[in-house]
């Protein structure tokens, strides 16, 4: 009995010993709990008054320096009536005919009796803070109060929009305003009070001196492009996403206390999600002792392979590498396609050269298989990348009668001085495995291709007024590009791959819907139309889609790519021997061989 007893009353004590520590984690998930639910309230509301409320007011703020401000304040709200006067307080002074309330009925701004117009939000993809002019946000106006016209919306006065912002609130935002000759109506004594303390409060942020070292800095990133994305990015009728579960999960790494390296990972993989291969993240604080190996690899038969190498370099086409710096390449390979943003045939170009990057100064130490052979060798980084392919030169005669033409690099005046033999020639192969250079001849190579006139891709850039992209509209663009002589005569092959992309795209759409040549070689990265940038705060770049581009018929690009009339798929073998299976199949298909 005595055993037992001893045993309950130890028992009895550990438990007793146990609870505060176990209190304790409780208390402590439930404030982490209750950030996160702060933060993802203002980013919420935030986007919303940011991009859709038209006050005067909107545009006289920073909203860099107000999301990283709004960020610091939130966090520190212990319950859901304290978040609601920090969101009252940091938004009355921009928005002051905006209200927050557990209700979420609609109803609409009364007209003031000095109201003579209105205004609203027209956004053209939307305009950030890059020096790109092709997308714009504008506040219009109209002639009077009837209605605003904007393009094809027509707004009604006073129309208010309702969102959910957090459990059991809701912003009631006007999304039309009243104006009159002072300019928009609403504002208080108060508020405008409150917009002056707001406004010194911003001054003493150093946007030049943000870190991406800091949590706020960070959460207010998270916070701009999240919104950006919500509701601007074209393609979610397509790319089937949570973008609000994404929000979270990165909001909840970046209160984690992450550092920069592991902050531009966490928006790199939010981004993934929008299976976007114009997505991007730049950090430039971080990108300055970036190098790379003198080699390049492609995934080939489920292997990282050497596919060409700088002159002086013990490794040869067809080497498979199994290890970079202690790691297992093939898994390495994967853990990288799973933070790029874009098609399966992009994730996969995309990945061959980023598993090339290392530290300048630094090795990259492999262990490789060559044939029955494998060893170990360290290689330094350098500045400068090697091509994917051994290529031939921009213009050869690669077979009697047929020339090879890299129109990644070909000039108009390469062209028109090579113009006569190639008129005659019995084929030509353009190789677009790639993006033109800077210069380029690219798509102007197309009018000799052809008696008829060619018609591009359509683009369709998205109008939008209201928020979460309800009732976007689109404005359809489609250019017209007339033939010129002389038509080259003989066979036309081109070669591309899933690393074409954007204006690649572009060209291989009109040669595929024009069927102007034969497409050898594989689908191309699926990713077209003009790129929409943003600036963030700590020298923090990203990208992504601003427009829909649609193939000339209608049908979806994004994706899907441009297909290969005559599919290959290279092998360790052939790129071990030397040999360029994209051309060799396009001499197949000139001389009429089978393919």
């Amino acid at each position: 009995m005595k055993r037992i007893s001893l045993v309950v009353i130890a028992t009895i004590v550990f438990l007793m010993s146990a609870l505060p520590a176990f209190a304790k984690e409780q208390e402590t998930s439930a404030i982490q709990d209750q950030e996160l639910a702060n933060v993802q309230a203002f980013a919420k509301l935030y986007g919303y008054v940011r991009f859709f409320h038209p006050s005067d007011e909107n545009e006289k703020i920073d909203w860099h320096r107000f999301a990283i401000h709004g960020v610091s304040k939130v966090r520190s709200a212990t319950t859901n009536k304290e978040l609601t006067t920090t969101l009252h307080e940091l938004f009355y002074p921009v928005a002051p005919t905006m209200s927050l309330s557990k209700q979420n009925n609609v109803t609409m701004l009364s007209p003031p009796k000095q109201a003579k117009n209105l205004t609203a939000w027209l956004h053209i993809s939307v305009k950030m803070n890059s020096p790109q002019e092709q997308y714009t946000s504008e506040r219009l106006q109209s002639v009077d109060t009837s209605q605003i016209k904007l393009l094809n919306h027509v707004l009604q006065p006073g129309e208010t929009t309702v969102k959910r912002i957090a459990t059991d609130l809701f912003a009631h935002i006007p999304i039309v305003l009243y104006r009159n000759d002072s300019g928009t109506i609403g504002a208080t004594p108060q508020s405008t009070r409150a917009f002056t303390q707001l406004q010194q409060q911003l001054s003493r942020i150093d946007l030049d001196k943000a870190s991406l070292d800091d949590p706020n800095v960070q959460l207010a990133n998270f916070v701009i492009t999240w919104n950006a994305i919500q509701h601007f990015y074209p393609y979610f009728d397509v790319v089937k996403v949570d973008w609000e579960q994404a929000l979270t999960e990165a909001l909840q790494e970046s209160l984690n206390k992450r550092t920069a390296d592991q902050f531009v990972l966490t928006m790199k993989q939010m981004l993934a999600n929008l299976q976007d291969g114009h997505n991007f993240v730049i950090a430039s604080g971080l990108t300055s002792n970036v190098a790379f190996s003198p080699y390049s690899v492609q995934w080939i038969e489920e292997q990282v392979v050497v596919t060409n190498v700088k002159e002086g370099i013990a490794l040869k086409p067809g080497d498979v590498i199994l290890t970079i710096n202690g790691r297992e390449a093939t898994s390495y390979y994967k853990e990288l396609e799973g933070i790029i943003s874009g098609s399966e045939q992009y994730k996969r170009v995309a990945a061959s050269r980023h598993i090339l990057q290392g530290v300048k100064g630094k090795e990259a130490k492999l262990t490789v298989q060559r044939g029955e052979h494998k060893f170990d060798i360290a290689i330094p980084y350098t500045d400068r990348t090697v091509d994917e392919f051994i290529r031939p030169a921009i213009i050869e005669q690669v077979e009697d009668g047929i020339y090879y033409i890299n129109l990644a690099q070909l000039t108009k005046d390469m062209f028109k001085e090579k113009l006569p033999e190639l008129g005659k020639a019995k084929g030509v192969i353009f190789d677009l495995r790639g993006y033109p250079y800077p210069g380029s001849i690219g798509k102007d190579i197309l009018p000799y291709l052809t008696d008829a006139p060619l018609k591009t891709p359509q683009y369709h850039i998205p109008l939008t007024v209201y928020p979460d992209r309800e009732k976007v509209t689109f404005n359809p663009i489609q250019y017209t590009i007339q033939p010129l002589q002389p038509k080259l005569k003989g066979k036309i092959v081109f070669l591309t791959y899933g690393g074409a992309i954007s204006y690649s795209e572009t060209i291989m759409g009109i040669v595929e819907h024009h069927r102007l040549a034969e497409i050898v070689g594989q689908p191309t990265a699926g990713a077209n139309g003009d790129v929409n940038l943003i600036n963030l705060p700590g020298g923090c770049t990203v990208a992504w889609t601003g427009l829909v581009t649609l193939k000339q018929d209608g049908s979806q690009h994004h994706l899907i790519g441009i297909q290969p009339t005559v599919p290959v798929e290279r092998t360790i073998k052939e790129v071990s021997e030397g040999r360029d299976i994209y051309l060799e199949k396009a001499i197949e298909t000139i001389n009429g061989e089978k393919k």
